[in-house]
């Protein structure tokens, strides 16, 4: 007969297998139905309240996830990376035999910290170990993370802290806004990696933006000119174009530029003339100021170059084009402290098209066709930190932005359509004269 499984046991009776497995099959069974009810209800809630779901379960749950991971790889991690060191350590025992075992040297993780899009994680290297062999590696542990991108700041001697951004927030086309804020010397342009707003500096800088056939050289064009639409109206800033492709490009928003060059003789006039203003600007301020400030009677001048190359190398006449090349040099040389700065956008990288590429204090680079072209344009250091040649041509206006002090961020401008720049031109501009240039 079988024992009533509701009677108190009988300490003298053994443990029997039958009630083990009936245990382990009733917990098991329990746990089962909870994990499905959990499930469920997890499942119920992400459908129903997507946002509370994200904002109170995903997001911290994920974060979790990210600063485990660091915690419990990082050792492991250090030694597939190259990063750890080991010596053979031996030992006698109380009975005089030798032992030998195997001692490791990690850096140090000091500390980790996230956000909505990224883990940082504050590392200290060993002895006999720099910076620098650091940096080398933070390719291998981005990919070992399965970040998107990732990059490093020296924080303290021996320290670097390295960002992973976990969560790209650039896989959507983002949609320009119109402007409302006079500003001279930053424009936002869309949005960082990690959804941030990307400003670009634009007073005391010049800027070069370089991307094959279909990058989206156009959207960062006209979002310098239309977000510096305000500061057109104010009188504060001035635009000049420079469009040797019929002006194709830059008649869209043609009324918010004071000049438009799109002949090879205009485009050396223009160049000529600012060289001028820079001269006279520079014999006004000698004594009295060494940084321009924006102003009614000294705006900010900021030439716009849509295709460089065809400036600097494909003019019919050579002489033209050696004065383009002097006047255009002389400009990037001189002009940030003096209020003139550049923008200029080109599709081919090589020096011979670009040979004052070293006079732009800072470059973005858009999609490119290899790493030969990324090491053009940024450098042989920067191909696995920036690697623009694998940019999708699905996502248009995607980049890596490199400012002056060599600091890397992959970005992404917001479009501008037609309607957009047209309309931005009409509210801000001012009607421009026969001779080419703008009513003050």
């Amino acid at each position: 007969m079988n024992p009533d499984p509701f009677a108190p046991a009988d300490p003298d009776t053994p443990l029997r297998f039958d009630h083990v497995l009936h245990f382990l099959t009733s917990f098991v069974l329990y746990a089962a139905v909870i994990v499905g009810v959990i499930a469920a209800a997890l499942v119920y809630w992400r459908l129903h309240s997507p946002e509370t779901y994200e904002e109170r379960f995903a997001t911290p749950a994920r974060l979790m996830h990210w600063r485990l991971w660091a915690h419990v790889s990082w050792q492991k991690l250090c030694k597939r990376c190259g990063l750890s060191t080991s010596e053979q350590v031996t030992r006698r025992d109380k009975e005089g035999r030798q032992a030998s075992s195997t001692r490791w040297f990690h850096p140090k993780l000091l500390g980790t910290d996230v956000s909505h899009t990224s883990l940082r994680l504050t590392v200290r290297a060993r002895m006999g170990q720099t910076v620098e062999d650091l940096e080398r590696v933070v390719p291998a542990i981005r990919d070992a993370a399965g970040a998107h991108s990732a990059r490093s700041v020296v924080v303290s001697p021996g320290t670097l802290r390295i960002e992973l951004v976990m969560r790209e927030q650039l896989s959507t086309v983002g949609h320009a806004a119109p402007p409302t804020a006079v500003t001279t010397t930053r424009v936002a342009l869309g949005r960082c990696e990690n959804g941030s707003t990307w400003n670009l500096q634009l007073s005391g800088l010049h800027t070069l933006t370089v991307g094959c056939s279909g990058a989206g050289k156009g959207s960062i064009f006209w979002g310098i000119a239309c977000g510096l639409g305000p500061a057109v109206a104010a009188g504060v800033v001035r635009l000049v174009g420079i469009d040797l492709k019929y002006g194709i490009e830059l008649s869209v928003g043609s009324d918010l530029f004071t000049k438009i060059a799109t002949t090879e003789t205009a485009a050396v006039e223009t160049l000529a003339a600012l060289e001028k203003l820079m001269d006279q600007r520079g014999q006004r301020m000698a004594g009295h100021s060494r940084q321009h400030s924006a102003t009614r009677d000294t705006p900010l001048v900021v030439l716009l170059i849509d295709e460089l190359a065809g400036l600097t190398n494909y003019l019919s006449d050579p002489a033209m084009c050696k004065a383009a090349k002097a006047s255009l040099s002389r400009i990037l040389s001189k002009g940030r402290g003096l209020g003139i700065v550049v923008a200029a956008f080109v599709q081919d990288p090589r020096k011979e098209i670009i040979p004052m590429r070293e006079l732009f204090t800072q470059t973005i680079a858009l999609r490119l066709r290899s790493r030969d072209e990324v090491a053009m344009v940024l450098g042989d250091g920067m191909v696995d930190k920036a690697p623009a040649h694998r940019i999708s041509p699905n996502q248009p206006g995607t980049g890596y932005a490199i400012a002056e002090d060599g600091q890397m961020t992959k970005v992404r401008s917001d479009f501008w359509s037609d309607d957009q720049i047209h309309a931005t031109a009409k509210r801000y501009g001012r009607a421009r004269t026969p001779g080419g240039k703008r009513d003050e």
